[in-house]
């Protein structure tokens, strides 16, 4: 079936309008194509860059995608990335529509905030546009507390919360090759980046030893891949974000009143069923208080395949 882009882009443009005409932000979703015609292709806004990313090979449409987009807004560079499953070569399957690469805008920003991006990599460039709630959620709840972000990825959630005031801020994650993204953020932002600002390590190795040592933490922000990797230090074989296991540490760490906020990546299970989950395995020691999702440029009626995120207290 040939799509009309033209038709596609200006419709999910124009439904956005709210967002071009805030000051608060640089960035968000222009095209939604799983609810807005065109499944496996999502369209990004980062500053006067955009960023198109297909599951199925649609390079035979991309010039037409560009056209369409250059039509509602003057980007400096258009990059096109497309999924490994199509089996291209990477130089086949990403690269720059319109512009030049070394164009790209280092920063995005975001209610004051900036994060740092690598526009070039593979996956995600570093900025999770769904998840611009909960950054909102941190920077308002945050103030006086210590916080441990878990899987931080490139610390923009980590970073939100220092934003709101929070007295410390841990980053926890597997790969080292973060450390530099993140002290980025860090300076662009004007914070000072301590000695113990970032931990690289496997979780299941670091949240036992931080119980055993006394930690306490007042938020933890708990956001795992939608498949948690294999660990060594864990008895047990992760499955799916991990979410049991993971919050039965987590929940020891908290003090009272502390807050444990979880981004839910998953279709096996409702929202209800996922909260539940995460209430017993705290052993009843935390309570659900907030629910909320991603924004209008997430447009999805069935709210389970959308992000979830639900906050908790420890009582």
């Amino acid at each position: 079936m040939t799509l009309n882009w033209h038709e596609l882009i200006e419709k999910a443009w124009n439904d956005r309008k709210d967002l071009l005409e805030s000051d608060e932000f640089d960035c968000w979703r222009v095209f939604h194509g799983y609810t807005e015609g065109a499944s496996g292709v999502v369209i990004e806004k980062f500053g006067t860059m955009v960023i198109v990313e297909y599951k199925d090979d649609i390079r035979d449409d991309l010039d037409e995608i560009k056209d369409a987009l250059l039509q509602c807004f003057p980007f400096t560079l258009i990059l096109a990335k497309g999924d490994q499953s199509i089996g291209l070569r990477l130089k086949d399957r990403m690269y720059a529509l319109h512009g030049d690469i070394s164009d790209a805008p280092k920063f995005a920003k975001e209610y004051g905030i900036s994060y740092g991006l690598l526009p070039d990599a593979m996956h995600n460039c570093g900025l999770y546009l769904d998840a611009r709630p909960v950054r909102k959620w941190l920077a308002h709840n945050s103030e006086g507390r210590r916080v441990l972000n878990l899987f931080s990825f490139t610390g923009s959630l980590g970073i939100a919360a220092l934003k709101g005031g929070a007295k410390a801020a841990i980053h926890l994650d597997k790969s080292k090759a973060l450390l530099p993204r993140i002290q980025n953020s860090y300076e662009i932002n004007g914070m000072d980046f301590g000695t113990r600002s970032f931990i690289q390590g496997d979780i299941y190795k670091h949240l036992p030893k931080a119980i055993k040592n006394g930690q306490r933490f007042d938020g933890i922000i708990l956001d795992p891949p939608p498949k948690v990797y294999k660990s060594p230090y864990s008895e047990h074989q992760p499955k799916g974000q991990d979410f049991s296991r993971l919050v039965s540490l987590c929940s020891k760490l908290l003090n009272p009143g502390g807050w444990l906020i979880c981004l839910f990546h998953r279709y096996d299970a409702t929202w209800d069923q996922s909260d539940a989950e995460i209430i017993a395995s705290s052993s009843d020691t935390l309570k659900m208080t907030e629910r909320f999702t991603s924004e209008c440029d997430f447009p999805d009626d069935n709210v389970d395949r959308k992000l979830r995120v639900t906050v908790f207290e420890k009582i």
